[in-house]
């Protein structure tokens, strides 16, 4: 049932946010200047969310788990009156227990073991995700790019849900801090996204590997090696142990921030191979003192190693012959110079 209704709203609010600009009200404290003062104002025109009598928006002010249960329901256009809840804290005096109680009932939201529902809690970004998949009844999931997310984390499908509904981009240095707390602002922009596709942001091309899976190579000088995830504390770089097939190994590290994708040795020095923004002609400095170009020649590439087919591939080309090709979520998948093949992504297990 939630899904037909919601279906319905998604409809008459795409036809209804025409215009938006022109009939949404203005506030004090919002400026158009505002990131998301678009998502905010087409929220606005469709009263799902308001002001304040004071003429302010407070797009910074933290979401309460009531705030956030009014914002739901009146998105899933659910039964809003006051009245008793099943929560010991939620009566029927609490302004949002209509909407506490039909939320709970539709499955959106839960209490806690107590029996309570801590309605002046802050939620959380973590909280919010798992509130947006379950509003929208999200199943699909995607590859997380995240290096602060684990599948012990009960938020953990619910943020993959978003990442392939495009409702997310997470934060420059590949992060989503899933502990930090939501604004009016940043709440209403997942709803926003989720209700129109106009809204949604494209996940930015993320180089690292899985620590969850092995990769296995192939180099032409150096033979078969395999890369294995070391769960150690390393300053913010995902720590590798490369093991060749002679029975050495040695470490790597890589790393992905808002200058791109870095690959190097533990507390030494690192290369750029990927510098943002990924567009085809940009060109920088990867390594040492000495110049030493690396320009993106293709971004949008699908190669085949004995590893699988890859699409969204980078071609990164140097000024000393060198072509590397990098997948995303993947890093590294081939490497030739001069035209011939010197390293090749065999497997992933």
């Amino acid at each position: 049932m939630r899904k037909w209704v919601l279906l319905f709203v998604i409809s008459v609010l795409s036809f209804s946010s025409m215009g938006v600009s022109t009939m949404a009200a203005t506030f004090s404290d919002l400026p158009v200047s505002h990131r998301f003062y678009g998502e905010m104002m087409y929220l606005e025109n469709n009263k799902i969310i308001t002001g304040f009598p004071d003429n302010t928006f407070r797009p910074e002010a933290e979401v309460t788990r009531a705030e956030a249960a009014i914002i739901i329901g009146r998105t899933l256009q659910l039964n809003g009156e006051q009245r008793n809840t099943m929560f010991s804290d939620v009566s029927a005096e609490q302004i949002a227990s209509g909407y506490i109680a039909s939320a709970a009932d539709a499955g959106v939201i839960k209490g806690f073991p107590d029996g309570s529902f801590r309605p002046h809690h802050i939620i959380t970004r973590e909280q919010a995700a798992i509130l947006i998949s379950r509003t929208f009844n999200l199943t699909e999931e995607s590859e997380i790019p995240f290096t602060d997310i684990s599948p012990s984390m009960e938020s953990y499908l619910h943020i993959k849900r978003m990442i392939t509904e495009n409702l997310t981009q997470g934060y420059p240095d590949n992060t989503f801090r899933p502990q930090l707390k939501v604004t009016r602002a940043q709440f209403s922009t997942f709803i926003a996204r989720a209700l129109n596709d106009d809204f949604k942001v494209d996940l930015p091309l993320i180089f690292l590997k899985d620590p969850l899976h092995v990769y296995h190579y192939h180099y032409k000088d150096g033979g078969n090696v395999r890369f294995v995830f070391q769960n150690e504390d390393n300053e913010n770089w995902n720590l590798w142990h490369v093991y060749q097939e002679d029975g050495t190994s040695y470490s790597i590290v890589e790393r992905q921030d808002s200058e791109g994708y870095k690959f190097g040795y533990p507390f030494s020095e690192y290369s750029l191979e990927v510098a943002n923004p990924v567009e085809v002609g940009h060109t920088w400095d990867g390594y040492g003192e000495m110049p030493d170009y690396y320009k993106i020649t293709a971004d949008s590439l699908t190669i085949t190693t004995p590893a699988g087919t890859f699409e969204n591939v980078v071609e990164v080309t140097t000024t000393d012959g060198y072509v590397r090709y990098f997948a995303p979520m993947t890093g590294l998948i081939k490497a030739t110079k001069d035209g011939e093949t010197i390293a090749e992504l065999m497997k992933i297990e």
